[in-house]
């Protein structure tokens, strides 16, 4: 019985340490991605966007295009046409 205590405080010991992280802290948002998102919604690049054609059009994570189009909506870049499970937001009119 001994042997399996000695395993099981091995596994303890080598595994990864994750305190003090939070998941908010692991998505940042760059200030190119805005950038690039402003440029695009003046020129008329986008009708509608949802965070899966922003995530493929700027080869982000969902998450951070989600984080992207939630500060837009903020800034009044956008306005959330539809909040389900697929948020879907428009220019203002």
């Amino acid at each position: 019985m001994a042997k399996g205590k000695k395993s099981r405080e091995r596994r303890e010991e080598s595994a990864p340490s994750h305190k003090g992280f939070t998941l908010v802290s692991q998505i940042e948002l760059s200030k190119d991605v805005m950038k690039r998102l402003e440029r695009d919604l003046k020129r008329g690049t986008f009708e509608v966007l949802t965070p899966y054609t922003l995530a493929q059009a700027y080869n982000i994570r969902i998450s951070t295009a989600k984080k992207a189009l939630r500060e837009a909506a903020g800034k009044g870049l956008l306005v959330l046409y539809s909040g389900g499970r697929t948020p879907i937001y428009i220019k203002p009119e």
